[in-house]
């Protein structure tokens, strides 16, 4: 089974491949300014994906308050929405450039991987519960 392995600072992850739509280079962010529609919102953050807005949250502003170091290996994660597929989500995170080839019996509840232990996630371990809930808001209409 294959895993994007990331970093949160010093730790590491790994997210299932079948989670992921696409892995982006960092893109110029928008602010997302309060409104109707997005009031409930947990980020203020957005970019633009292949024609549409998806939020972004950033992993190290989330966990350790402070934004991803700006390096080439500082991605976009793009994912669906578990419970709304057509929802896309955009995660920021450091070091998400390998992919490791890993079974799930083989977290025990960590994994050893290039740069030490990783632990396998998966969105509800990572997004904010409000933006989990909040999936209507953000898909795209498409036109």
């Amino acid at each position: 089974m294959l895993f994007l392995h990331f970093r949160i600072g010093e730790s590491n992850y790994a997210l299932a491949a079948e989670r992921i739509v696409e892995i982006v280079p960092l893109a110029p962010l928008h602010k997302i300014r309060s409104g109707p529609d997005t009031v409930a919102l947990p980020t203020d953050q957005t970019f633009e994906y292949r024609g549409q807005f998806v939020p972004v949250i950033d992993l190290c502003q989330l966990d350790l308050g402070r934004p991803a170091r700006r390096r080439l290996s500082t991605r976009i994660i793009i994912v669906r929405h578990p419970g709304a597929p057509e929802a896309l989500l955009g995660m920021i995170a450091e070091n998400a450039t390998t992919m490791l080839r890993l079974e799930p019996e083989d977290f025990t509840p960590f994994a050893a991987g290039p740069d030490g232990l990783i632990q396998r996630v998966d969105l509800p371990d990572l997004l904010p519960p409000a933006m989990l809930r909040l999936a209507p808001l953000y898909v795209a209409d498409g036109s």
